[in-house]
């Protein structure tokens, strides 16, 4: 592997290990059998920050070849931002069923990340979470 798709890689790996942090913040608000789960304003801030400093890295990845991922996951961090903000300004869910509902359409756009992954290849990330 050449040192630049390397380094490609090595940005893409930064910046999805992010939005996998800010996921688990969210999902944490999500109730479970051992208890009623995380604040959702509490998971929501975490969440937002991750996303922003998932953000910040996205200039390290950006390279000709992965335009087209790299705009995919661009636009979906400003989807789900702005779905967020939403969902904070907005207030919690009422209840644990439409929780998920929320939640799940809060994270809808972020399966971006998950396609470029596929397209950059399994062997360089490792078996899929």
């Amino acid at each position: 592997m050449s040192p630049a798709l390397q380094k490609v890689l090595e940005g893409f790996r930064s910046t999805v290990a992010l939005v996998e942090r800010a996921k688990a913040e969210v999902v944490a608000a999500a109730p479970t059998g051992r208890g009623p789960g995380r604040p959702v304003a509490e998971a929501l801030a975490a969440f937002e920050a991750f996303l922003a400093e998932a953000r910040s890295t996205m200039p390290a990845w950006r390279s000709r070849p992965f335009d087209a991922d790299w705009t995919a996951c661009s636009r979906a961090l400003d989807e789900t931002g702005r779905r967020a903000e939403l969902l904070r300004l907005e207030g919690s869910p009422a209840g644990y069923e439409e929780l998920y509902g929320v939640l799940g359409d809060l994270l809808e756009p972020l399966e971006a990340f998950g396609v470029a992954r596929d397209r950059f290849g399994r062997r360089s990330f490792g078996p899929r979470d």
